[in-house]
This record gives structure tokens, sequence and C-alpha cells, in this order.
């Protein structure tokens, strides 16, 4: 019950906030905007998020999961609510940021709500089932947003989306209970403070936020930009690109469940080498991505589209796991929400750096080597983290 609710805030969240690429094309030719804008909104939702992940974290690992959880959803409502009413691209991009800020409190604070539920034998494989509410909400959005912006415009769609939003916060606030024996709301650990020294101590929580920030950036750009590059490069209408980017997201789905499934079962539940393995499938791919011309077949693009999102999007919930296990059940949250800051500057530059390079040398071929490369970068700075070898804190 649990974990189906936490599923469906993130799903919801996500089939607004990731299905926003699929309707760039549109709110584009709308508002007549460039590639780096049309490609930056997921980049600006970001932004919220680096300003409230940390603190929401704190404050859900001291007053508990239900109320930071309800908060962030309606908030997120609200902001996408507001975007539907923008006249241009500079308050658009202001309500995004609000829907980001808002947003900021839900992922540290739902990564905690089904830490607390399960044992540590399952622990990656039932975050990553949370998590896997990311890319299937964005798979439903980049198939659902233009179908519905097709009937009743992009406006329309972003108001359908924000309806969505409201009710899972309704069903958080009627259903969700802190378990027995970990406190619940207005509790507090006796070493709340404590646990953020420790999470802004950790050399291992820098190392994986930082190398976050940069598996995150690759992520977003590929998922922002691959609708325009499918339309621009080889021709694919609105709704085409659209369907690649969806089976992107589906596969993204099956995949934070398989690599937790992995971690937990095949791996003996460590942690880094499936980040590993997800982090080198994914610079290759994104090699791969700059192969790819008007004449690649479109099956090619399929098959291309879901290995990305199996190991480009699938890593997620093995990441913040470990983060949890680092930190320690009191931290939990806290340090959740430190990476989730750390890597929202990743989110927010790396898309519209992209951007900067498609619109400068008017191909894209520069950029998806450029993430080939940050994704290098980011095994280099795993390969200084020790796993702890305590992990039973629930």
């Amino acid at each position: 019950m649990v974990l189906a609710l936490i599923m469906g805030v993130q799903t919801a969240a996500n089939l607004a906030s990731l299905g926003l690429p699929s309707l760039a094309p549109l709110i584009r030719r709308d508002l007549g905007l460039s590639r780096q804008e049309a490609g930056s909104f997921i980049s600006a939702f970001y932004v919220g998020g680096v300003l409230t992940s940390f603190p929401a974290g704190w404050l859900a690992d001291r007053v508990g999961v239900r109320w930071t959880l309800v908060g962030g959803q309606l908030g997120t409502a609200a902001a996408f609510a507001l975007m539907m009413l923008a006249p241009g691209y500079g308050l658009l991009t202001g309500a995004v940021i609000l829907g980001g800020l808002a947003f900021g409190a839900v992922n540290p604070t739902s990564t905690k709500g089904v830490l607390l539920w399960f044992p540590a034998r399952n622990r990656a494989t039932v975050v990553g089932l949370k998590q896997a509410g990311f890319p299937l909400g964005g798979a439903l959005g980049a198939l659902l947003l233009p179908w519905l912006a097709g009937r009743l415009g992009w406006r329309g769609a972003l108001g359908v989306a924000a309806g969505l939003i409201a009710l899972s916060a309704i069903l958080v606030g009627l259903a969700y209970r802190e378990p027995a024996g970990h406190g619940g709301e207005g509790s507090a650990p006796a070493d709340g403070s404590s646990g953020v020294q420790r999470v802004l101590r950790s050399r291992a929580i820098w190392l994986v936020s930082l190398a976050t920030l940069l598996f995150a950036a690759v992520q977003v750009s590929w998922i922002s930009y691959v609708p325009l590059f499918l339309s621009e490069v080889v021709g694919l209408s609105g709704l085409a690109a659209g369907a690649v980017l969806s089976q992107a997201q589906v596969a993204g789905t099956v995949g934070r469940v398989l690599f937790g499934v992995l971690s937990d079962r095949v791996f003996g539940g460590r942690r880094l080498v499936v980040l590993v393995l997800a982090g080198t499938a994914s610079a290759v791919l994104c090699a791969l991505t700059a192969q790819v011309t008007a004449a690649t077949p479109v099956a090619a693009l399929s098959l291309l589209a879901l290995a990305f999102g199996l190991a480009g999007i699938g890593w997620n919930g093995v990441h913040h796991t470990l983060l949890a296990e680092i930190a320690g059940r009191d931290a939990a949250a806290t340090a959740v929400g430190f990476c989730l800051a750390v890597s929202s500057l990743g989110v927010i530059s790396g898309a519209p750096l992209f951007g900067l390079l498609a619109d400068r040398f008017q191909i894209y071929d520069w950029g998806w080597y450029g993430l080939a490369t940050a994704m290098l970068v980011a095994l280099a700075l795993l390969a200084g983290v020790r796993e702890p070898r305590e992990r039973r804190w629930v």
C-alpha cells in the first residue's frame, strides 16, 4: 500500500515535469523560442531543487514524511496550473522554477517513506520501484501530453497534469502513516542536528553527490534534446519523436527495478558495482546517439532509446539506497536531499550547455560526445567511494 501510494506520487509529478520535453516543439512554435530555450524546461524545474531538497530532507527526518510530501505535491500542482496561464517564455520559466521549488520536497521525503517500511534485504529493490515512478511518469507524459495538446492545446495538457498531481497529494494526506516504532509527525531524532553535520562532513556522500551531478546532467540532457534531435535530424513528427522518448522512459522504469534486484540479490547488497555498470553503458550509448542520421532505421532508434532508458535512467534507485546507507536512518532523507541539491546543478547546467553547443555549431554531435565524457568523469569520482559494511538501520 505504501509503495503503491508513493509510486503514484512520483508518477503524477513526473508525468508533468518529464513530459515537458514532449511539448517542446509545440511550445517553441507557439512562443517563438530558440532551441536552447525550448530544451531548458527540465533544467529550470530543477533550479528549485537546489534550494529546497536539502532542507526538505532535513524536515522529513525531523517531523515525518506525510505532511512534507503533501505540501510538496500541492505546491507542484499549483505551479503547473500557473504554467498554463503564462503568456511568454519568461513567465512560463518562472512558473516552472516554482514547481521545482515545491517538488524539491518530494524525492528525499518519498525515499525516506519507503525505506522505513521495508527491510534491508529488499532496500534497493523497493527504492527502485519507488523511483520507477519517475520514468513511468515521463513515459506517460511523453505519450499523454502531446495527445492532450492535440485536443486541448499545450496549456490544457498542463492543466490536466496539475490536477493529477493535486489528486496524488490528497491521497497521501488521507492514506500515508508513519510505521510503528519510527516516530511520527512531530517527532525528531535526538541527533537531528548532528545528522546534517554528518552529511556535510562525509567524503563518500560528497563524492556520490558530485558523481550524481554528472549522471543527472547526462540523463536530463538526453531526455530534453532527443525529441528535438529526432525531429530536426531524423525528420520524425513530434508525436513520433515523443514515442521514441516514451520507449526510453519505459525502459528506465524497468531498469530502476532491475538494477535494484541486481544490487540486492545478485551482488549481495553492493551498490557501487551497479552504478559503474550503468555509467559505462550510458557513456557508450551517448556516443552512439551521435551516429544517428536521417537514414537510421526506426528499429535502431527504438533499440537505442530502450538501451539508454535501461542504463541512463535506471541507476537512480540504487544511488538513493547507497546514500541512505552511508548516512544512516536518522539522516537518510537529509543525505538524499543534499545529493539532490548538488545533482540539480547538473540538471540545470547540463541541458542548457548542450543546447548552446547545438545552437552554436548547428549540429548535435558535440553535445552527445560531451555527455559521454561527463559520464566517464562521474565513474572516476565513484572510484573513491567505499560502501558501508553495516546496512541494517531499519
